[in-house]
């Protein structure tokens, strides 16, 4: 609009000139005729006025539009440029990566970079307090570490009345559970630091300094009698002793043969079908134990014979043991009825027992073993 408005503007006023001038010539030819009349005179007079003032109003158009052409030509230009001036572009921000809680990143000059929390863990117990817990039906030495991500050799080196026995533990026992892996060593007549340390594989400095000991660092340490004191990251020489497996050649168990045959394929399968592990293969405990509802049936792992099938006293309860005869054995324990007899031949994923709660058990649970050349075996190694 604004390029086509000088054009159209001239084109008018050029127009409206032609008109004045067609007009003014009109005027001309009437002056001239009415000089030859009688009253041509008083008619003379009258449009020669009417000239003067139609020629006045032609100049003053003329420049008029001569004004306004020019104004019209200059504001065009500016408005162009005013239309082309550069924008001003905003700048965007990069937007940032997503955050990464878990990156890690090395500070100026090497040192250590702290990885970011978003939220604030609150710890189940004091950092430096020995805290008591009640046993729950189904735990085990191992749950219970898990728990508190302790070691399980921490549950019995906390507390003196399980007697390196892990199969001991009872619904409702009180535990002492430990804020650090170590020992919870009670003070002896003639005991020092310098000996609990030794006996322990620490130093001095790791049990004196430790501030849930809560000694006075200004002042030589001072021992009493049936003080319990912390030993972070210690060891103890009391050992968790498991129940082991009957003797089979003196039970007379298999007939007076203490021979079986080779009916193994060494290849192990699950002993049963869906359960929960609570409790893993570790040095205080040579088999897993898997969490079962009553009654759940229970397969042979391979193919063999029952060499034992019976109670046992030393805590597995209902206690089944097959040979494989290719230097494995296979154990099964805590059922609460076996379905074999001793001298029975079996084959892989047959039922041989009903699970139970029988001996030293908190709760439903198989407690299943794995001897290679008679030494337990981690059963994860070899089950599929």
């Amino acid at each position: 609009m604004r390029a086509i408005l000088p054009i159209d503007l001239i084109s008018k006023m050029a127009l409206v000139i032609w008109w004045s001038r067609q007009y003014y010539q009109t005027m001309k030819f009437l002056n001239s005729a009415a000089t030859h009349s009688r009253t041509g005179i008083r008619t003379i007079l009258r449009w020669n006025k009417m000239t003067r003032a139609l020629n006045i109003l032609l100049i003053i158009g003329c420049v008029a539009l001569i004004t306004v052409v020019a104004f019209v030509t200059w504001v065009k230009p500016a408005g162009r440029a005013a239309a082309s001036a550069p924008q001003v572009k905003t700048t965007t921000l990069p937007s940032l990566p997503p955050l990464d809680i878990n990156s890690s990143f090395i500070l100026p000059g090497g040192g250590i970079a702290r990885r970011l929390q978003l939220k604030t863990n609150i710890p189940e117990q004091p950092d430096d307090k020995v805290i008591e817990y009640v046993v729950q039906k189904g735990d085990s030495p191992w749950l219970i570490s898990q728990k508190f991500k302790l070691k399980p050799e921490t549950i019995l080196w906390g507390n003196d009345s399980l007697n390196a026995s892990a199969g001991s533990l009872k619904t409702g026992d009180i535990l002492n559970i430990l804020p650090v892996n170590g020992v919870l060593h009670t003070v002896k007549e003639g005991d020092t630091l310098e000996k609990i340390a030794s006996l322990h594989d620490v130093t001095v400095e790791q049990i004196f300094e430790y501030s849930g000991n809560k000694f006075d660092l200004t002042q030589p340490p001072q021992l009493k009698v049936d003080q319990q004191i912390i030993v972070p990251n210690g060891t103890s020489p009391i050992l968790w002793a498991e129940a082991q497996a009957p003797i089979v050649a003196s039970s007379g168990s298999i007939g007076g043969s203490s021979k079986v045959p080779n009916l193994g394929t060494g290849y192990f399968i699950w002993p049963v079908n869906g359960y929960t592990l609570t409790q893993e293969f570790w040095s205080g405990h040579p088999g897993v134990d898997l969490a079962t509802s009553f009654r759940q049936p229970i397969f042979a792992s391979d193919s063999g014979t029952v060499v034992f099938s019976g109670w046992d006293n030393t805590g597995y309860g209902n206690f089944i043991i097959i040979d494989h005869g290719n230097g494995y054995k296979t154990t099964y324990g805590h059922n609460e009825a076996n379905l074999v007899q001793a001298g029975q031949t079996v084959v892989k994923g047959q039922q041989i027992a009903e699970s139970g709660n029988t001996g030293n058990s908190t709760g439903n649970h198989i407690d299943f073993r794995i001897i290679a050349n008679g030494s337990f075996v981690n059963p994860f190694a070899y089950l599929p």
